[in-house]
C-alpha cells in the first residue's frame, strides 16, 4: 500500500514532477490520474488532497514547472555573457547539443501544451500565454541591454526581434519533434546566427 510523505510540500512537488514527466511523453489528454498516481508514492486520495481535478494539476505544472524551466533553460544562462547577442546564440547551441537524440521526438513541453490545450481550455490558454510572454519579455530585456552596450544596431526593434528569436527556437523543437531529428535544430540555429550577426554593430 502506498504511503503519503509527511512533508506536504515535498509530496505536492513529487506529484507535479511525476505528472510533468508523464504528460511530456504522452500528452495531457493521453494521461489519466491513475497513470500519474502509479508513478508516485501517494494514494489516489492523497492526489485529490493536493489537486481537486486533473486540470488543476495541469495549471500548476504551467505556473510552477514550465515558467521556471523557461527561465532556467533560456534566460538565466544569459547572465554569464557580456554580449547578450552572443549569449542568445550560445545558449541555443548548448541546448541543442545537450538534448538527447532520443528526446527530440518529444518536442518542447511548453509548445506541446500550447498546441494541445490552448485551443480547448481558456485557463490553460491564459497561463501558457503568460509563460510565452515571460520568455519573450526576458529576451527583449537582454536585447535592449545589447543595444545599450553597442552590440546591437540602434535601429533594431528589440520587441520584434525577441518575438522572432523565441519563434525560431520553439519552431525548431516543434518541427524536430515531427521529423525526429536534430537537423532542423541546427538549420534554425545557423539561420538565426547569420541573421543576428547582420544586426550587430
Amino acid at each position: 500500500m502506498k504511503k503519503t510523505a509527511r512533508d506536504p510540500e515535498k509530496t505536492r512537488t513529487h506529484i507535479l514532477d511525476a505528472a510533468f514527466n508523464e504528460i511530456y511523453r504522452k500528452g495531457f489528454q493521453g494521461v489519466s490520474i491513475n497513470d500519474i498516481v502509479e508513478k508516485t508514492s501517494v494514494t489516489k486520495g492523497a492526489f485529490f488532497h493536493y489537486f481537486a481535478t486533473k486540470n488543476d494539476l495541469g495549471y500548476a505544472i504551467v505556473d510552477e514547472i514550465l515558467s521556471q524551466m523557461i527561465m532556467e533553460r533560456w534566460i538565466t544562462p544569459l547572465t554569464a555573457y557580456k554580449n547578450p547577442v552572443k549569449g542568445i546564440l550560445n545558449r541555443f547551441k548548448k541546448i541543442i547539443e545537450s538534448t538527447p537524440d532520443e528526446s527530440v521526438c518529444f518536442g518542447c513541453p511548453l509548445n506541446n501544451l500550447i498546441q494541445e490545450m490552448a485551443p480547448v481550455d481558456p485557463v490553460f490558454k491564459d497561463k501558457l500565454n503568460s509563460v510565452m510572454s515571460l520568455w519573450i519579455d526576458e529576451n527583449e530585456k537582454y536585447l535592449k541591454k545589447a543595444q545599450e552596450l553597442g552590440y546591437l544596431k540602434k535601429n533594431v526593434d528589440t520587441r520584434q526581434l525577441a518575438e522572432f528569436i523565441v519563434m525560431v527556437e520553439e519552431a525548431s523543437f516543434g518541427v524536430g519533434k515531427g521529423i525526429g531529428s536534430k537537423k532542423i535544430h541546427w538549420s534554425a540555429y545557423n539561420s538565426l546566427r547569420k541573421y543576428l550577426m547582420s544586426l550587430t554593430s
